[in-house]
């Protein structure tokens, strides 16, 4: 099992490293002026609430299934787990559907060439929408449902491919994002700590 050592560096700078017997898996500053504003320069875990840089990078998994009906949008992408801790797998989608407007939010909205906006939901196991966001970010070309964390490959309007990645975390009703890591990019998941818990992983970046 994956053990954390803290090793001090030169400049004052904090480096905690996740090893196990065969060396060093993952590491990241600890210190707070450079935690902060630090991105990992290349693959990369979203564990225990910030990113660490991979050094030995795991096999992804993803558990991509599609919710039993679906009269929102076109799918995109989804997958599934157990995204509200509660012991029961919901799905998580990313969408489109014809844009429209709201009362709520005067801003145009950003479609692609078919006037889509693109949107993300979780539903549950019956396809019961728990929850269905208006707005997100950018367009999500790809997910990967790791429980309570998902990891997000965020796309252009224009074109399909990966080119900013970022992870979720569920909170109840919605999701905080973790800061975005810019760059063409494979995301899934993996159990990086050893803990038996599935994390938010970005590769090939």
């Amino acid at each position: 099992m994956p053990s954390t050592v803290v090793v001090a560096v030169r400049n004052g700078v904090i480096i905690e490293v996740l090893a196990d017997g065969r060396g060093p898996i993952a590491w990241h500053p600890v210190a707070a002026d450079a935690a902060g504003a630090w991105l990992p320069p290349g693959d990369a875990a979203f564990v225990d609430g910030a990113w660490w840089s991979l050094l030995r990078p795991p096999p992804l998994v993803r558990s991509e299934a599609l919710p039993p009906a679906f009269p929102f949008g076109d799918v995109i992408a989804s997958g599934t787990a157990d995204v509200d801790d509660d012991g029961d797998a919901e799905f998580v989608v990313s969408y489109r559907h014809p844009a429209r407007s709201v009362p709520w939010d005067p801003l145009p909205p950003a479609t692609d060439l078919s006037g889509r906006t693109a949107h993300l939901g979780v539903l549950d196991g019956d396809g019961t929408p728990l929850w269905l966001a208006h707005r997100v970010p950018h367009p999500i070309g790809a997910l990967a449902a790791c429980g309570v964390h998902i990891a997000l490959g965020y796309t252009t309007f224009v074109d399909d491919t990966v080119v900013t990645a970022t992870a979720a975390t569920w909170i109840g009703f919605g999701f905080t994002l973790a800061p975005e890591l810019p760059g063409t990019a494979e995301v899934g998941c993996g159990d990086i700590d050893g803990d038996g818990v599935l994390d938010p992983v970005v590769l090939g970046r």
